[in-house]
């Protein structure tokens, strides 16, 4: 077999492959038989996650663009060599969360033959108290199914802005968006369909925020416009206040160069949200009430968000408030963690990135710490075959996360030292999103000669096109967590970094979720910019 990026590689990147049989007559040759080149091998070794033994290919001193074939063992597989190979992913990716609307119709002129109805206008009743009702249109389904969540939803914003602040050129084309062509980057465009969303989800009374909106269980398998049951509210937590505090206030100084009324709203917002919190200092986790399904995206700390939440608003106003609450956690919480769940790593990206002129002392012990999970990474991928920074025992829901926010730490890391390693290594995760990887599968919906096809996505399966929505990322290979279709089809024995089918009721393996294409497009949008000249 031959794993390799099926979307392709930069001119001037490295560029490698993997194969797991013996490497007999392992040549490139050019579409147009210009060049025949003998790449080099590495000597096989095995690789724990898949149960493979595996050769790294690797053909970077090829830099001429064009169409290639690289031959192994009697197989050949196709790749392509461009100046910059990810611009149109970049934009899917991006474009991906449109496709994900509530609360408007996807007009044919803009979403092609995905378009649909508008879904969801309702209002939401609050769940345990039905005086209480308030209008929640707007914002993005999470993922496969028709719930939107608050925390998630932060996340997937500051991932989103986070990629615009640090690599601005990699969001200048257009989408064809409904907003395309404002005077606005399409990525902020987009983003601020979520924050609109988000603001309707803060209580008018204190600020703070609902959880969740959605229905009590989750819908069947059809279009979004056919689901009618009664949307609920969920009752205001600490997770969802103290993210909406942090999302918000980054989203203020993004917004402010085009937009500094909706910029002091966010701002406004965000201290709102803060000022609930520190007027309710017990932490009370949130757990689905009885006879509920959606999704329950609960957590048994809130330290990390109240980090985030402080670093984003010290940096957006420069108060002591913010600043003592900042320290005060820094070393009680991960700073490279980049999930819904643990969201340290963003403060620190604030903190690494955004903050003018932090504190020696503190900046080097965040930024050391933040080093030293780059290593950690890096040590991964450089002991895995495939070079994942995953281990064989993290295989989960959303693997495809975890190892894309790795890509994010690693890149970080790139942009704070100028090491090449770390974007070496970075650059081996993405190859994994497209290709490289034990499954042989692009785990992105339309890229790739082998991209998945039947993501666990209500719209892709009731729309009744043949192909998905593009530009969705699968939540990848999860051995920990498999749901019934996967223990059925899948041998016990299956390797972690196997244990994955494409197959619309594999929930556990194939769901899409915009907190995984967050980060892809982060990724996407670095090495884009490599390329913009």
């Amino acid at each position: 077999m031959i794993h390799l990026n099926q979307t392709g590689y930069c001119e001037d990147m490295p560029k490698k492959a993997i194969i797991t049989g013996k490497g007999e007559c392992c040549f490139i040759v050019s579409s147009d038989n210009d060049i025949v080149f003998e790449p080099r091998m590495t000597e096989p070794f095995f690789d724990e996650a898949s149960g493979d033994t595996v050769r790294v290919v690797d053909f970077s001193d090829i830099k001429k663009t064009g169409v290639y074939f690289l031959f192994a063992d009697g197989l050949s597989k196709r790749f392509l060599i461009s100046r910059r190979p990810y611009r149109s992913l970049s934009s899917a990716l991006l474009k991906g969360m449109y496709y994900q609307r509530c609360g408007c119709a996807l007009e044919e002129k803009h979403a092609g033959v995905y378009h649909r109805s508008i879904c969801h206008t309702g209002k939401a009743a609050l769940e345990h108290d039905n005086s209480v009702v308030i209008d929640v249109t707007g914002g993005w389904h999470d993922a496969g199914d028709y719930g939107r969540y608050v925390v998630p939803a932060a996340v997937t914003v500051s991932h989103m802005l986070y990629a615009y602040e640090l690599f601005p050129k990699a969001f200048e084309d257009q989408l064809n968006i409904p907003e395309s062509g404002n005077g606005v980057p399409d990525i902020l465009n987009e983003c601020r369909y979520e924050i609109e969303w988000m603001m309707k989800m803060q209580r008018r009374e204190d600020g703070a925020l609902y959880h969740k909106a959605a229905t009590r269980f989750f819908a069947p398998f059809v279009m979004p416009e056919d689901d009618r049951e009664d949307l609920l509210l969920f009752r205001v937590t600490h997770t969802s206040t103290a993210a909406f505090a942090a999302s918000l206030a980054q989203a203020y100084r993004v917004y402010k160069p085009f937009d500094k009324m909706f910029s002091d709203r966010m701002l406004a917002a965000s201290v709102r949200a803060w000022e609930w919190l520190e007027k309710n200092p017990v932490f009370e986790p949130f757990v689905n009430p009885p006879n509920t399904s959606s999704g329950p995206y609960g957590d048994d700390n809130c330290d990390d968000e109240i980090f985030w939440a402080s670093c984003e608003l010290f940096c957006a106003t420069n108060e002591d408030r913010y600043r003592n609450s900042m320290c005060l956690l820094a070393d009680k919480v991960d700073v490279s963690k980049l999930g819904w769940r643990d969201v340290g790593g963003l403060g620190a990206l604030c903190c690494l990135f955004a903050l003018k002129n932090p504190e020696k002392v503190f900046f080097d012990n965040i930024s050391g710490r933040f080093l030293s999970a780059a290593d950690k990474s890096l040590e991964k991928h450089q002991k895995s075959g495939y070079g994942t920074a995953l281990d064989a025992d993290k295989y989960m829901w959303g693997s495809t996360m975890i190892i894309l926010n790795n890509a994010i730490i690693l890149i970080c890391a790139k942009l704070l030292t100028g090491e090449e390693k770390y974007q070496n290594a970075a650059q081996a995760q993405f190859d994994y999103l497209l290709g490289m990887n034990a499954t042989g599968y692009s785990f992105v919906t339309g890229f790739g000669e082998n991209a998945f096809r039947f993501p666990h996505h209500r719209p892709s399966y009731a729309d009744g096109v043949d192909d998905p929505v593009p530009g969705l990322v699968s939540g990848g290979p999860n051995k920990k967590f498999p749901d019934p279709v996967c223990r059925k089809l899948l041998p016990p024995e299956t390797p972690p970094a196997k244990s994955y089918i494409d197959h619309t009721w594999t929930a556990s393996a194939n769901e899409n979720a915009i907190y995984w294409n967050s980060p892809a497009i982060f990724t996407a949008a670095y090495f884009d910019s490599l390329s913009v000249k």
